[in-house]
């Protein structure tokens, strides 16, 4: 009986356990490259909650100002017509449009509250996979992986040399 099966079964055994630290380092690095997007994602959607709040800010002063055209308006037209402002369907109109004002800016408010809130969790959990991935990066070991090929391997050894040996 000749070394051949021993031999091909140390060289398989080897290039599996070869096989497995490549695997084992590819898919840590990709783990890390993951939880690294991850951080930059979690980085932007902080961004656009900043961006969003800014923004709202600057909606809620151009509806107040529209607001205070328009009474402004009505305000000039009722004068100009020596309609009295401080009562009946003057006073309604202008009360009116203070209301209805200050609702379209409550609602400004509202959606800018929600825009900011959503791009706070967009975040909150792009940090929570960069977490989960760079825990899964971490608990990549390309050498045991190698190590424990390499245990496989030894009994496909040593079949072939306890066939070789003849026992």
């Amino acid at each position: 009986m000749t070394w051949a099966p021993v031999a091909m079964a140390v060289i398989g055994t080897a290039m599996s356990a070869y096989g497995a630290v490549q695997q084992s380092a590819q898919t840590k690095a990709a783990y890390n490259y993951q939880a690294g997007v991850d951080r930059n994602n979690a980085m932007i959607a902080n961004w656009n909650a900043e961006d969003a709040a800014r923004r709202g800010e600057s909606d809620l002063i151009a509806q107040q100002r529209k607001t205070a055209a328009i009474m402004g308006t009505q305000r000039a037209t009722f004068a100009g017509r020596g309609i009295d402002m401080s009562e009946g369907s003057a006073l309604n109109i202008l009360s009116d449009t203070a209301y209805l004002g200050e609702q379209d800016a409550l609602t400004v408010k509202d959606n800018t509250a929600k825009n900011v809130w959503s791009a706070k969790v967009q975040a909150n959990n792009e940090t929570a996979n960069a977490g989960l991935h760079q825990m899964q990066a971490d608990n990549q070991n390309p050498l045991m992986s190698g190590a424990s090929s390499l245990l496989t391997g030894a009994g496909k050894v040593a079949d072939s040399w306890y066939k070789y040996k003849g026992k």
